[in-house]
């Protein structure tokens, strides 16, 4: 199912990668990466420590093979988001070590894209706060222009914060407590951008409706340990998947959050999970110690992995589809024709190592 087109070595660890949605720029990626650097061995305390990331930018070319376009040297890099409209301009948003959101544009420089940073703002007063995850609004792809974009940012000390942004500048809305230890996953409800769901160490999961001042409108505590990833499906209303700790995937009706639709182990603790691009029926999983898992989830109250990768030696943290739809791999990239056939691209923590695959799911 999974065939290796082409790896690469990112030094750093590897814990991030996210595929451009622009119609121009389909075959191009970015990969975020993340290094702890002692001042002092054997010391271990933060302020004594350094973190360190690098963001690569890479282009597949017509054989199948990476292309580096760019390599920025930056602070520890813990998510990335590309805003799905890029009408005007595409706008990367990244998350980082020093409590930063940051966003970058993409530009062209004698036809060869480049990121140059916009803007950025810090998500909270503390020094020691590292901003841990975010989303953009935009994911069903039905805003008319970026004027109004927002995009909401989880926190290492529990907190969520939501930003607007305007021409080249972030405009802080408002933020609220809502996990005891790190709420490592936020995401809006495509189909309702005024609600917002937020994952935390304290294993629960919870929804905000952000016209409701601060007060989570529900509060699950199924997962048996820490919620690490939650997205929403843009082509099925109230359907959402969330992946935790405890090695399971779970999808929600999200007009009842009493118990989940179904539950299902994928055999490691569930870092990431991304909808395919085109139908969403299929969630792409990182799942640290376990690999990388498709699953098929058309029939959400029975999800069946379809598919393993299991050539990385590391924790397995990042992971997303191409937008390349199956002729376009074939004509571009395969040479030759191909049907149920998606790009994709993984990355793993320890071993700095990404992968890029060609996975074929044609359905007899």
């Amino acid at each position: 199912m999974f065939h290796t087109l082409d790896s690469f070595d990112t030094e750093f660890s590897a814990d991030s990668i996210e595929w451009c949605p622009s119609n121009f720029h389909k075959n191009v990626f970015v990969c975020g990466t993340y290094q702890l650097i002692q001042n002092e061995e054997p010391v271990v305390d933060v302020e004594k420590s350094t973190r360190i990331g690098r963001i690569y930018m890479f282009k597949v070319d017509h054989n199948g093979r990476l292309t580096l376009l760019q390599d920025l040297d930056v602070t520890a890099v813990l998510d990335m988001k590309w805003a799905h409209v890029c009408q005007n301009r595409i706008l990367l948003g990244v998350v980082n070590s020093l409590g930063y959101l940051q966003i970058y544009q993409m530009k062209n420089n004698k036809e060869s894209e480049y990121l140059e940073l916009l803007t950025g703002k810090k998500v909270a007063g503390d020094k020691e706060i590292l901003a841990l995850s975010l989303d953009w609004c935009s994911g069903r792809w039905t805003h008319d222009n970026e004027s109004n974009l927002s995009i909401v940012v989880s926190d290492s000390k529990g907190s969520i914060t939501l930003f607007d942004i305007n021409e080249d500048e972030l405009i802080y809305i408002n933020s609220w407590y809502a996990h005891k230890f790190e709420a490592w996953i936020t995401a809006f409800d495509y189909w309702d951008t005024n609600v917002i769901y937020s994952g935390g160490d304290d294993c629960k999961f919870k929804k905000f409706d952000i016209r409701i001042e601060r007060c989570p409108v529900a509060i699950n505590k199924a997962h048996d340990a820490g919620v690490t990833s939650l997205h929403s499906n843009a082509m099925r209303e109230f359907l959402l998947a969330s992946g935790s700790y405890d090695e399971s995937l779970r999808l929600w009706d999200t007009r009842n959050l009493n118990s989940p639709i179904s539950k299902i182990d994928l055999g490691g603790g569930v870092w990431r999970l991304k909808w395919d691009p085109f139908a969403r029926k299929y969630l792409l999983a990182a799942c640290m110690y376990g690999g990388f898992r498709i699953v098929n989830c058309e029939k959400p109250e029975s999800p069946l992995v379809i598919g393993e990768y299991n050539e990385h030696d590391s924790l397995a943290y990042g992971c997303d589809w191409s937008l390349l739809n199956s002729v376009e791999i074939g004509e571009q990239i395969l040479k030759k024709k191909a049907e149920g056939v998606y790009l994709v691209s993984t990355c793993s923590f320890y071993d700095h190592l990404l992968k890029l695959s060609a996975v074929c799911l044609k359905e007899n």
